[in-house]
């Protein structure tokens, strides 16, 4: 099998010398040209010689003095000018090399989300490109403001770009969903039915959850964490319609899943609509820590801490969990929390594990 490599030149085509070319095919002098063009003999040199571009109304000139297609024209000169910025970011290649390698370029390639590409300019517009962002210095103070929205989300323990990164892809996967204008009181009524699915096998509720949570106009999306990306989970609005919420499932212990969903779903149903929220197991600031009880209460209100601690043997804990209408491994979480008994009750914890 033949090896395909990807051809750079480090050269551009001045649209000009095509015209150059016509000019002569058609017998005539740049003077003659240039008249029956309504242009001046200067401009028109000006053109051939790459000095001016082609503009839309000179490339519709073209097409009636030429025969030759206005589009022709125009992708000519499109053409010249993205073969013209390819050069000059080649005199980049050694600071996009350094960029690249603050992104988690192989977890984006390996998801699926850009195209791998040998040549550090291309790689680096198709990063660019996924973060639908111009440059790497616009990406990066992009990527330092989201990290400032989100300075009392204890999301410290991560870097912008990382952070970033984690963000995009969430957006990226919500892009698909088809989501409805959000309405309070039915993502309230939403999050009643998610609570009902706490008993169900783990492997049954993730798609039901997108289902419900879009119809009242909130996108959830399942974005497995990689390393450098330490969070519980992420809640942002798309739109003053449209909210999304990130969680990563693989591998997460159910009682640590569903605490985050309830934890973000605050942050949406509580907080304002301009921050991003990025959660992890840190933090004093008064918004993280009233949706820490949002969740706390949502899943097991405070009355039923004493008895969760007087819990002495698998049996209770479930008696209690059928009680509540939960899964034993919420209740264990919960007495993991009040305890601080790490081991106990843990084989009782589910693990979910699908995206």
């Amino acid at each position: 099998m033949r090896k395909r490599f990807e051809f750079t030149p480090d050269y551009a085509v001045i649209p000009g010398e095509t015209l150059q070319d016509t000019i002569e095919s058609l017998d005539m002098t740049q003077a003659e040209f240039a008249l029956r063009m309504g242009m001046t003999e200067q401009s028109l040199v000006r053109i051939i010689k790459g000095e001016q571009k082609i503009t839309h109304e000179t490339a519709q000139k073209l097409e009636l003095v030429t025969g030759v297609s206005n589009e022709f024209w125009i992708n000519l000169e499109a053409q010249y000018q993205k073969q013209v910025q390819l050069i000059e970011a080649r005199k980049r290649e050694k600071e996009y090399d350094e960029w690249l390698k603050q992104v988690p370029l192989n977890v984006l390639v390996e998801r699926g989300y850009v195209a791998r590409h040998k040549d550090v300019v291309l790689q680096t517009r198709v990063v660019l490109s996924f973060f639908q962002t111009s440059s790497i210095e616009t990406f990066d103070k992009d990527a330092c403001r989201l990290m400032a929205s989100a300075r009392d989300s204890a999301a410290y323990n991560t870097t912008p770009q990382m952070a970033a990164t984690y963000v995009a892809m969430g957006v990226k996967d919500a892009g698909c969903c088809k989501i409805q204008p959000y309405n309070k009181k039915a993502f309230s009524e939403a999050l009643k039915q998610a609570k009902a699915m706490i008993i169900d096998p783990p492997q049954d509720f993730g798609t039901k959850l997108q289902e419900i949570f879009a119809k009242a106009g909130v996108a959830l999306v399942y974005v497995p964490l990689f390393k450098g990306a330490h969070f519980n989970g992420v809640s942002k609005w798309l739109s003053p319609s449209k909210a999304l919420m990130i969680l990563s499932a693989r591998g997460k212990a159910e009682d640590i899943f569903w605490f985050s969903l309830f934890h973000e779903a605050a942050h949406i149903l509580l907080h304002s609509k301009k921050r991003l929220y990025i959660s992890c197991n840190k933090g004093d600031n008064p918004e993280e820590l009233e949706a820490d009880q949002f969740a706390a209460d949502y899943l097991i209100p405070a009355t039923y801490d004493q008895r969760i601690m007087l819990c002495n043997s698998d049996q209770e804990v479930c008696a209690l969990a059928k009680e509540l209408g939960l899964s034993p491994g919420i209740v264990a979480g919960r007495y993991h929390h009040l305890s601080k008994k790490w081991s106990r009750y843990r084989h009782l914890i589910n693990k979910v594990d699908w995206d």
